[in-house]
């Protein structure tokens, strides 16, 4: 119980045996019939035992909207891919950098999931932005980055965005983690809550409280983390409350194996295929089981085929507008739903 209700409670006791006395004849004139009809009709139910008791104390009904689901891919052709971009552009982007744009990218296929529940209403974004968390303090600590407008970047917009923000918090000049920091510390924890609500709040409803610390859609629709890197399997994400995300992404440790190790009538080949299981945790009061399905296979589909689903042009669209390459992101946008449905 909170200490602060205890507090309320001895004093209150206090305050009516000095000045109210008379109130305790009505307490225990209405405790004691309570107690001896609760013992003649539930008198043959088990006492509970402290341990039972403290866990009955600790929780109450589940209320809880969260989905939990992972799926395991073969992300071979996926890893030969980035290489091959990698090599021709001369950068160093990784598997969670991919599952930002295709996320981004995804969103505009389920606009329904790109919006903030307040008071009860799915307020819509006017921009698709996507959360990371990076490492801090030597690892002893994680932070948030957001990218905005994620959809409207290329893999290398968002890999040096991503770096850029990266190096700002580890050399302590990130401005907004500075602030947040800043009343984290000032605040005692019994207000920290209410405040962080009420902020948060405000900055999921597209009010800019960057004097805060927290600026305009601060967290994005989904936030993706690469546990992954550090050996971890199994990394389900729990929904932070106060970010209003309706997906979070947990990428797990890459495993080399075998595909035909059951198969005799395969030749051993000196070709290494690799895997990874993704962990997602998803708000239901946005998806039922059929979107997550839906959204989950196109995930699965691209990273399967990414060559097939994504050309060139996709991952260029906006870096540069001269290009004669470019296309309307509309014709973009088409063009990847067509390959999405062939998959289905």
């Amino acid at each position: 119980m909170n200490p602060l209700f205890i507090l309320l409670f001895i004093v209150t006791a206090f305050y009516m045996l000095i000045y109210q006395p008379g109130f305790y004849k009505y307490f225990f004139g209405m405790l004691i019939p309570y107690y001896l009809l609760s013992q003649l009709f539930y008198g043959n139910l088990k006492l509970n035992s402290p341990k039972k008791k403290f866990f009955m104390s600790s929780w109450y009904h589940p209320f809880d909207s969260q989905i939990y689901c992972s799926s395991t891919v073969d992300i071979t052709k996926l890893l030969d891919f980035l290489k091959e971009y990698n090599k021709e552009h001369s950068t160093n982007i990784g598997i969670t950098i991919f599952i930002m744009k295709l996320l981004a990218h995804l969103f505009t296929k389920y606009p329904d999931l790109n919006g903030n529940i307040i008071f009860g209403d799915v307020l819509k974004k006017n921009r698709i932005d996507v959360s990371v968390t990076v490492s801090n303090e030597g690892g002893h600590n994680l932070e948030v980055i957001t990218i905005q407008g994620a959809d409207q970047l290329n893999l290398e917009d968002i890999k040096k965005k991503v770096d850029t923000q990266v190096d700002l918090i580890q050399h302590g000049l990130d401005i907004n983690l500075g602030l947040k920091n800043f009343f984290l510390n000032l605040l005692p924890t019994f207000l920290l809550g209410p405040f962080l609500r009420i902020i948060s709040i405000l900055s999921a409803s597209g009010i800019d409280l960057s004097i805060l610390g927290l600026p305009k859609y601060s967290y994005g629709t989904a936030v993706i983390c690469n546990y992954g890197k550090e050996g971890l399997e199994d990394t389900f994400l729990p929904l932070f409350p106060f970010s209003y995300s309706p997906i979070c992404i947990g990428i797990s440790k890459i495993k080399e194996y075998n595909p035909f190790k059951y198969d005799l009538t395969k030749e051993i080949s000196d070709k290494k295929y690799y895997k990874c299981k993704f962990c997602y945790t998803i708000d239901h009061r946005y998806l039922n089981e059929r979107i997550v399905a839906k959204l989950l296979r196109d995930i699965n589909s691209t990273i399967l085929n990414p060559k097939q689903v994504f050309d060139k042009v996709y991952f260029s669209e906006c870096s540069d507008v001269s290009s004669t390459e470019l296309q309307p992101v509309s014709k973009i946008k088409m063009h990847f739903e067509q390959q999405m449905y062939k998959h289905f």
